[in-house]
């Protein structure tokens, strides 16, 4: 799931009580760059969403050494001051950057667009966007989070959380053990607490593992912890060069070789953390080595924006590629670049101005009632471009049927296919029990998108209809999302549905898997999925199903559209794109499509059915067909145009019934 990071930096607004460390400033350049060259999808940093574990770190060891020693001084926290400067530091950058989000959502972007941004805002001005894209990401039909240009305000909403509580719980832990070394044993025990939360959540839970504070705590702990041995025990000059060589050395074996956000942060999340550990340290004790770099003056230009930058950089990106929808990694470089100039002007009209205001400073109930108005302001617009979205949606007819379209998704009841952390398998039955021939669907969600063509043949023929369906669980045994959990939990249900087919003996079985990984990569998918995969995967189900003794009929998986169909046709609604089809060769699956041949070759009565030319009719496939979208996202039919081709995948299918299937339909 994106992967992005916050670039918040953590230096107070007292220089008295911290002393300005350029090393820190660089190490925040360095981070942004990763994060914005894995974000413009260049070459060689895939992996750079590791900025985020960077800044976590930072965070914990800034905030941590500023505490300790106001604690260690006055026996206190001052919480208003310390709030306030959080305040100064980080809303009027963000509110700017959410308000601007907003106004060029409702000028760019399609109407349903408008509203998950809207509402994304809405969540980010409470702090609470990590918890607003955890809950979005795991619903299944939801909108693309990737698509949504305020995503990267996750990691915001983690750090407020942080500075939220962090103040309260280092006070209360040092009053309860009066010493310093008791802290840090206290800090220890929240870091394992955490880092198990973390390995445990990677696999049980992703996408909450991803998101949320409990499993990110480590990282702020650990960098407290070195800040607290940092107090104690003061600066070690003699392995500070080699320890920064392995602190670089750990950050770009992590960029290179951590492949996605699959699985993290778990256990791997220790190479970023272990190597900002061992950059901070270095650069306490040195300022030769690699930690000259991090001084160097483009280091410490970025690291000075870095944050401004990460707020303007996504948002950048995200319209760029709305508007430009085949746009490559060097066009959203220049969006990246676009920003950076934003952010720059920001920086030193709003930013700095606002953070080393003196009438501020001196005013911390001022600034604190400032920013609660401030973020009010943000949510009353929140609210507002949400309202404006939904009324445009429901009183401009020209959006009505791209609409309808968005969430056509199938007749039958949500309750007929898997969903959730409860694998277990699911059956729905349509048609009477008296039938004379029955059929089963198998697969996934792209199974789910031929339930309401299948009904209309079943009604036609007679015939009943049987599901057993789970989104994001292929018929075939592969794991295009790459997800270890899926993957165990997939394959448990897999053997228990295929066990329930055989038991049912059908007429016929139709099974239905996704096969888009084999060509469009994203974040989620960095890998293409190899044709191997999908024919040991698909022989791996046949060779189970062979058991039922009854005709097997593969689907062909659709063609992927590059972008969000409904989105792209609104968008040309508002005449900001001139067309939304999209190139049929480059959008077919192939590979996938020969793997699946080659593994049904071996197997008696097992036939491939592929529509493809009845959904791509030339080079270019049609977004709509008579002015009704044929897709409802960026991959799943619309239920009513697969419903269409009804009378075509009757003819194919009586044919594989009737084992006669001519030489252009049996594979």
């Amino acid at each position: 799931m994106p992967q992005t990071i916050p670039t918040h930096g953590t230096t107070t607004d007292s220089p008295a009580r911290f002393t300005f460390r350029a090393d820190i400033e660089g190490l925040r350049g360095v981070a942004v760059l990763l994060v914005v060259a894995c974000h413009c999808g260049l070459p060689g940093f895939r992996g750079g969403f590791i900025g985020v574990d960077v800044f976590f770190v930072l965070s914990g060891y800034l905030i941590t050494g500023l505490l300790e020693r106001e604690i260690s001084r006055t026996s206190r926290i001052d919480l208003v001051t310390f709030y306030a400067r959080r305040a100064r530091r980080l809303l009027p950058s963000c509110a700017l950057m959410l308000v601007a989000t907003m106004l060029a959502a409702i000028s760019l972007s399609a109407p349903q667009e408008t509203l998950s941004i809207a509402r994304a805002a809405f969540f980010t001005s409470l702090n609470l966007s990590n918890v607003f894209f955890d809950c979005s990401a795991s619903d299944y039909f939801a909108a693309d989070v990737m698509s949504n240009p305020l995503l990267h305000t996750w990691s915001l909403g983690i750090e407020e959380q942080f500075y939220a509580v962090w103040p309260a719980l280092l006070l209360l832990a040092r009053r309860k053990t009066s010493m310093q070394g008791s802290l840090m044993a206290v800090l220890s025990i929240l870091l394992v607490l955490s880092f198990v939360c973390s390995l445990a959540l990677a696999h049980i839970a992703p996408i909450f593992a991803f998101y949320e504070l409990p499993s990110r705590a480590w990282e702020f702990c650990a960098g407290g912890l070195l800040a607290l041995a940092s107090l104690k025990i003061g600066a070690n000059t003699r392995f500070a060069v080699s320890g920064a060589v392995a602190g670089f050395g750990l950050l770009i074996g992590a960029t290179l070789f951590i492949r996605s956000g699959q699985g993290f942060p778990g256990w791997i999340a220790l190479l970023p953390v272990g190597g900002t550990l061992a950059l901070l340290q270095a650069g306490a004790s040195t300022e030769r080595g690699p930690i000259a770099l991090l001084r160097s003056s483009p280091l410490q230009f970025l690291g000075a924006r870095s944050y401004s930058w990460y707020l303007w950089h996504w948002p950048f990106i995200v319209f760029a590629t709305a508007q430009f929808p085949t746009l490559e990694a060097g066009g959203k470089a220049l969006a990246a670049i676009a920003a950076l100039i934003v952010a720059t002007i920001v920086f030193r009209y709003l930013e700095r101005p606002i953070r080393q205001n003196s009438w501020l400073q001196t005013r911390p109930k001022v600034t604190l009632i400032s920013a609660t108005s401030i973020s009010l302001a943000a949510v009353i617009v929140a609210f507002w471009a949400n309202l404006a979205a939904g009324r445009q949606i429901v009183l401009d007819h020209r959006f009505e049927k791209i609409a309808v379209a968005s969430r056509d998704v199938t007749s039958i009841p949500h309750g007929c296919w898997g969903d959730g952390p409860d694998f277990g398998v699911k059956i729905c039955t349509f048609g009477s029990e008296d039938a004379p021939r029955s059929v089963v669907l198998f697969g996934d969600s792209h199974a789910i998108q031929w339930v309401d063509a299948l009904l209309e043949v079943a009604k036609r023929k007679s015939w009943r209809l049987i599901t057993l369906l789970r989104p994001g669980c292929p018929a075939s045994d592969i794991n295009p999302h790459r997800q270890r959990v899926a993957e165990n939990h997939c394959r448990e249900w897999r053997v228990h549905a295929i066990e329930k087919i055989v038991a049912l003996q059908p007429s016929l079985i139709v099974m239905a898997s996704y096969n888009g990984a084999t060509v469009k990569q994203d974040d989620y998918m960095p890998d293409l999925m190899t044709s191997e995969e999908v024919r040991d995967g698909t022989e791996w189900t046949v060779q189970r199903l062979q058991r039922a003794t009854v005709p097997i009929v593969i689907l062909r998986d659709t063609p992927i559209p590059p972008f969000n169909i409904p989105a792209c046709l609104a968008r040309r609604e508002m005449n900001h794109i001139e067309s939304c089809d999209f190139d049929t060769s480059k959008s077919l699956n192939t590979a996938a499509y020969e793997a699946e041949r080659e593994a049904s070759a071996g197997f008696s009565r097992v036939y491939l059915v592929d529509l493809t030319d009845s959904i791509c009719r030339g080079a270019l496939c049609p977004a709509t067909v008579h002015e009704q979208p044929i897709y409802r996202d960026d991959n799943h039919l619309t239920a009513a145009f697969a419903a269409s081709l009804a009378p075509i995948l009757e003819a194919r299918l009586e044919n594989a019934v009737n084992g006669s299937l001519d030489a252009e339909d049996k594979r």
